[in-house]
């Protein structure tokens, strides 16, 4: 299943037609009632941001939601969400349980993956001769939302590059913003607080505080301080931390052997296998 927001790249969406094909499976698109993020930003007059993620709840968490109520109601079941998250990903994944009942969202939630390493991830799609999503190839360091608003320097400036018609969607919105805040205002005066409008990117310190894109995307091609060009990719991030371009030394890393990452990944779902067994009995009773 993928919640599709209609900000993702090209590549991805590519991408989830070569995994159907090559794994012979059925991947289901949710999507907002409402439509895409484009459309909702445009009924908002404004962007989420990063005090305010309205994006992540209406475009990916309810559509799942009704997925799960639609096959529970069709099927009269309990639904399991299996999710690819690891734990060395971010800090605010860093503590995530490998299996638990969500009792908000009604469902189990089984993290498989949760204890892997990016060498396990590549050496996984290298034994079965999987491909990884292309973005990564480009240096991106995470292929959600295109871009997301919680983007680093290093993605937007990869995006400026590669997908400039994205930036030139960001623009038409930002100024679309102000000038409907404005019209809404006249008619329904102090129904905005922000009366300019509201722009992609708010401050990582002042969430009040806006910067229109372009400005954004110019501090993305500079060093800290805003003066300088940036230097080339540090051998931790984009492509240098897929281990898809070769670090300054020239080293490789050494690969995993695949044969001890199979007994590892078997011995784990067999684990989690018998604890959703368990408690499945448990709410049985």
């Amino acid at each position: 299943m993928f919640a599709d927001t209609g900000w993702e790249a090209p590549e991805t969406y590519e991408y989830l037609n070569t995994l159907e094909t090559m794994l012979g499976i059925k991947i289901h698109r949710v999507e907002r009632p409402g439509g895409t993020m484009i459309e909702a930003i445009r009924e908002r007059a404004g962007f989420p941001s990063r005090r305010i993620r309205w994006c992540t709840k209406e475009l990916k968490v309810l559509p799942i939601i009704a997925f799960h109520e639609m096959i529970r109601l069709r099927d009269d079941t309990d639904t399991v969400s299996v999710v690819g998250i690891r734990r060395d990903e971010s800090q605010a994944r860093a503590d995530a349980k490998s299996f638990e009942f969500n009792h908000e969202s009604n469902w189990y939630t089984w993290r498989p993956l949760i204890h892997w390493t990016i060498p396990d991830v590549l050496a996984i799609h290298h034994k079965h001769g999987i491909p990884i999503n292309p973005l990564y190839r480009k240096g991106f360091g995470r292929v959600g939302c295109m871009p997301c608003i919680m983007a680093n320097k290093t993605d937007i400036r990869l995006v400026a590059k590669h997908y400039p018609g994205r930036i030139n969607t960001i623009r038409e919105l930002e100024q679309f913003s102000v000038a409907e805040r404005v019209r809404r205002n006249a008619l329904e005066p102090g129904r905005y607080a922000h009366k300019g409008g509201t722009f992609f990117l708010a401050g990582k310190r002042n969430p009040g505080e806006v910067t229109p894109i372009d400005r954004v995307v110019a501090w993305s091609k500079t060093k800290r301080g805003g003066k300088l060009p940036l230097i080339d990719e540090t051998p931790d991030s984009g492509c240098f931390r897929w281990g898809f371009c070769d670090a300054p030394t020239g080293e490789e890393p050494e690969p995993i052997p695949a044969a001890s990452l199979v007994r590892r990944t078997e011995t784990r779902f067999e684990r989690v296998a018998r604890l959703i067994g368990a408690h499945l009995n448990e709410s049985d009773e």
